[in-house]
């Protein structure tokens, strides 16, 4: 048992049928076990609960591996009035800072939320609307536990078709998913919102 298995969803025929699945989940599941240790070395507890939507109305950067994510679970995972709800939701995100998963203050597509969500924990209190917790409060704000993002990134590099160690290393230094990211508010997801219809 790997150290991110408890952490691991699964979609078993999904991830049959699509190679890059099991990527993403290994990447978010690596992630998740290195906050989760980071957080308990802390000693505090996240302030971070379900309805907390502050940090769902800032820029939100994901790769084109978790954008791929995040089609596949809305198309495949939501249905009847959720679905029209992420349509809309889709529709104005260029317009308005929120995330454009966010339906109903909660995140349409939480099982494959980006990397950048998982890693912004707050702790003390939940963040005021509009608040930046980085500058306002930094000492409630858990650093970020790099070894873990790495490990993460590790899990993503073959979908960038780069499978030898070597290669694995330097796309790591050369930070190619991170180079590799789009802010979801500006993304174009005029093809998504039509795929939902």
């Amino acid at each position: 048992m790997t150290a991110g298995s408890a952490f691991r969803v699964a979609f078993p025929e999904d991830e049959a049928r699509e190679a890059w699945l099991p990527l993403l989940l290994d990447a978010y599941a690596a992630l998740d076990a290195g906050l989760a240790a980071a957080v308990a070395a802390s000693g505090r507890r996240p302030a971070c609960r379900a309805g907390c939507t502050a940090c769902c109305r800032q820029p939100i950067p994901a790769s084109s591996l978790e954008v791929l994510g995040l089609t596949w679970f809305v198309y495949r995972h939501s249905r009847g009035r959720r679905r029209r709800s992420v349509r809309r939701a889709l529709a104005t995100a260029r317009e308005s800072m929120d995330c454009p998963f966010l339906v109903e203050e909660a995140c349409a597509a939480y099982a494959v939320r980006p990397l950048a969500c998982r890693e912004f924990v707050v702790f003390d209190r939940p963040c005021r609307p509009g608040e930046q917790p980085v500058i306002s409060r930094p000492g409630d704000v858990l650093p970020l536990p790099a070894a873990a993002q790495r490990r993460a990134f590790w899990h993503m590099l073959p979908y960038y078709g780069l499978t030898d160690q070597a290669q694995r290393e330097a796309a790591l230094r050369a930070r190619l998913v991170l180079r590799d990211t789009d802010i979801l508010q500006g993304h174009d997801w005029s093809w998504l919102i039509h795929l939902l219809a």
